[in-house]
């Protein structure tokens, strides 16, 4: 027992030692006060998850393009899937997911970020007798895939500012 907690412990001492940090976005609240998200269409995954992340780390996102301070651009918005492979009997078994979102990133009509595209990509497997449970797996990998993006965006940000 002892000897669990003296591992626990210098393990942690190590990692706080060499530097690491968990990663975070809540630096960003410093730097952006307001922020307009310009988007053809706002009922998206991507919008969604990107909106409610920033609220959650206290960005406040506005309606009024004129009224913020900065302007992230959302060029392209799109997700979908692709079969990867079919069983004997032509009936899929494996699809790839995928999400593009193209974006930049201005203050005060000044581009900080030109247009950055990302775009993340998952496969799941597929069984025609769970077909319920697999249109919802599809749609909470979007989920996780728009998620991933936009911690890059936020990552990317932080680090232009």
């Amino acid at each position: 027992m002892l000897g669990k907690r003296l591992i626990l412990i210098l393990l942690s001492w190590s990692l706080f030692g060499c530097g690491f940090q968990l990663q975070d976005s809540s630096g960003l609240v410093e730097k952006l006060s307001t922020v307009y998200i310009d988007t053809s269409d706002p009922y998206t995954i991507f919008y969604r998850t990107i909106k409610h992340q920033m609220k959650k780390n206290g960005i406040v996102v506005t309606n009024n393009k004129n009224g913020s301070d900065y302007v992230l651009s959302i060029l392209a918005d799109q997700s979908g899937q692709r079969v990867l492979s079919v069983s004997a009997s032509n009936t899929p078994r494996e699809y790839e997911v995928y999400y593009l979102v193209k974006w930049s990133f201005s203050k005060d009509r000044e581009v900080l970020i030109q247009p950055v595209t990302n775009k993340k990509m998952q496969d799941y497997g597929f069984d025609q007798t769970q077909l319920l449970g697999k249109s919802i797996e599809s749609r909470v990998v979007k989920e996780s895939l728009a998620k991933d993006i936009v911690q890059l965006i936020f990552y990317k940000i932080d680090q232009s500012l």
